[in-house]
């Protein structure tokens, strides 16, 4: 059997500049499979909004920053917040009249002020788009269509420092922050929220518990800090070129930009393809 890759998504396949994958991307993790490689996916997202990155060849995933694993389109691992804490943290995010995300293992269910954000900031982008097409590819729904499924991970935004700051000290002791941007606010009043202790490391260590893998035979691809905990646990780290220095002090290679064939150049150096 050959290594299990591990690959973020958004600035590690899914280039953030031109909202595309590299063609390099895909022509590397193909031949990666053909060498007989496993590809995951190793993402904040859930399972369904992962299919916006479907062309690039990976079905199986660690979704939602290691708070499941996907395989066969099934869930192989899941840990959800209970549900009083997701309500008491939904409160409190309203409050603050703060946007949020609640997501599931399949979709993500957005509250209106991040809704209509992410509808405007799909507009600023294409506007001869139907932003419906956008919802529909990145899996995600009004808070209205939320069917009261088990809630793996929240993403907030919020308005200020401030806020962030108040959040940060009134949060349920039992959940964890990444102040990593989201899709409507890229600075540091946005970010997700897990129980604590889990990551996309903890998910990769499961997988490979259950797999009976080696993590020295793990290889994980990333850009940002919310990568941090999946590069920390591999056997072999690689930091994008556009990755913050953070991410890439902790690397054990650090390869070009994604729009640079940052991928393929990494997999050719690791021997992978």
């Amino acid at each position: 059997m050959g290594k299990l890759l591990f690959f973020d998504i958004d600035g590690t396949i899914l280039s953030d500049r031109t909202y595309k994958i590299p063609e390099s991307a895909i022509k590397a993790i193909k031949l990666a499979k053909d060498n007989g490689h496993k590809c995951f996916l190793c993402t904040g997202r859930s399972y369904g909004m992962t299919k916006e990155v479907s062309n690039a060849g990976i079905s199986d995933a660690v979704i939602t920053n290691g708070m499941g694993v996907i395989m066969d389109d099934q869930p192989l691992i899941l840990h959800s917040i209970p549900k009083q804490v997701v309500k008491k943290t939904l409160d409190l995010i309203d409050e603050m009249n703060g946007g949020y995300q609640i997501i599931d293992w399949q979709y993500g269910y957005q509250n209106p002020y991040n809704y209509a954000n992410s509808e405007k900031s799909f507009l600023a982008r294409f506007p001869d788009v139907d932003p419906q097409f956008f919802f529909d590819k990145k899996g995600m729904k009004p808070i209205s269509e939320y069917p009261g499924s088990d809630i793996l991970k929240i993403d907030v935004t919020l308005n200020s420092e401030e806020d962030a700051k108040r959040f940060d000290e009134a949060l349920d002791s039992s959940l964890e922050m990444t102040w990593a941007g989201g899709y409507t606010n890229n600075t540091a009043n946005a970010g997700e929220l897990v129980s604590r202790g889990f990551s996309k490391g903890t998910g990769i260590k499961e997988l490979c518990e259950h797999l009976n893998v080696a993590i020295e035979d793990t290889v994980g691809f990333g850009d940002s800090t919310n990568d941090l905990g999946m590069l920390e646990a591999v056997g072999t780290a690689v930091a994008m070129g556009n990755a913050p220095d953070s991410v890439k002090e902790i690397a054990d290679y650090v390869t070009d930009d994604i729009d640079e064939d940052g991928l393929y150049n990494a997999m050719k150096h690791l021997g992978l393809i």
